[in-house]
C-alpha cells in the first residue's frame, strides 16, 4: 500500500499462486481496497457521463461521496529488452556530463495482465452488490505525467554473474569492490508490492557485507558466477 493510504491487500492473484494454464501472461499483481481519504476535490468521485458543473453534478457528488471504493491491483513489471536505461545524447547536468535517460513503454505482457487481473477486480466488485461498476483501461502508451503509484526500480542490478549484473548479493559493485550501492535499483524487476519493505532488507544485507568487507581488509566477499563458484 502507498504512503497514508488505508486498505487490505490480498495475494490470490500475485506472483503464481493462480493458475496460468490458460492465460498467456507471467506473474501477476496484488489486489487491495485502497482508501486514501476524502478530498473534497481529489476523491469527488461521480459516474462517468455527469456533468462536472451545475445541479446534476451536486446531486451525484452528495449521492456517491461515501458510496464508492476503489478495488485495484498492482502488477508486476517484467524486464523486456526494449525498456531500458541509458546515458542521454542531448541532455546534460551542471558539470557537462550526460544525464540518465530512461525509455520504458508497455508491453504485450502488460496488457494481457491488467486485462485479466481487471477482470477480477470487477468481479469482486460486482459480488460486492455494486450497482456501477467502472473498468479501468490501459493507454496505448506509458505516460508518466497520470498518477499511477509508479515505483521505480532497477538500474543496477544484483545477480551472481558480473556479465549480467552490476552487483552482488551484497550489493557490492562486481568492478569497484568498495563501492556498494543501496536501494531498489537492484531489482532485477518490479514485483506486485511496493518497493520499500525488499529495500529495507537489501539495506541490512549491504550492511552486513560492509561490516565483512572492512573486517577482512577488503576484496570481493561473493565471487561471480562466470570466474568461480558463489562463496
Amino acid at each position: 500500500m502507498g504512503a497514508g493510504s488505508l486498505g487490505a491487500s490480498v495475494d490470490d492473484y500475485n506472483g503464481d499462486n493462480f493458475d496460468h494454464s490458460d492465460l498467456d501472461f507471467i506473474h501477476g499483481g496484488s489486489i487491495s481496497i485502497t482508501q486514501t481519504g476524502r478530498r473534497p476535490i481529489g476523491s469527488n468521485v461521480t459516474p462517468s457521463g455527469t456533468p462536472s458543473w451545475g445541479p446534476e453534478f451536486k446531486k451525484a457528488t452528495l449521492k456517491y461521496h461515501n458510496r464508492t471504493l476503489n478495488v485495484g491491483s498492482q502488477g508486476a513489471s517484467i524486464p523486456h529488452r526494449n525498456n531500458y536505461m541509458d546515458l542521454d545524447p542531448t541532455y546534460t547536468d551542471f558539470y557537462g556530463n550526460p544525464l540518465l535517460r530512461l525509455t520504458y513503454d508497455f508491453t504485450e505482457q502488460d496488457r494481457k495482465l491488467h486485462k485479466h487481473i481487471s477482470g477480477v477486480c470487477k468481479d469482486i466488485m460486482s459480488e460486492m452488490g455494486a450497482d456501477i461498476i467502472e473498468e479501468a483501461s490501459m493507454d496505448e502508451h506509458y505516460d508518466i505525467v497520470p498518477y499511477q503509484t509508479t515505483h521505480n526500480t532497477g538500474g543496477v542490478i544484483m545477480g551472481g554473474d558480473s556479465e549480467t549484473s552490476a552487483v552482488n548479493n551484497y550489493l557490492q559493485m562486481w568492478d569497484s569492490e568498495s563501492l556498494f550501492v543501496v536501494g531498489a535499483s537492484a531489482f532485477a524487476h518490479n514485483g506486485g508490492y511496493n518497493p520499500t519493505g525488499t529495500v529495507g532488507a537489501l539495506a541490512y544485507r549491504a550492511a552486513d557485507g560492509i561490516q565483512k568487507y572492512l573486517k577482512q581488509g577488503g576484496g570481493a566477499l561473493v565471487k561471480s558466477k562466470s570466474k568461480s563458484s558463489l562463496t
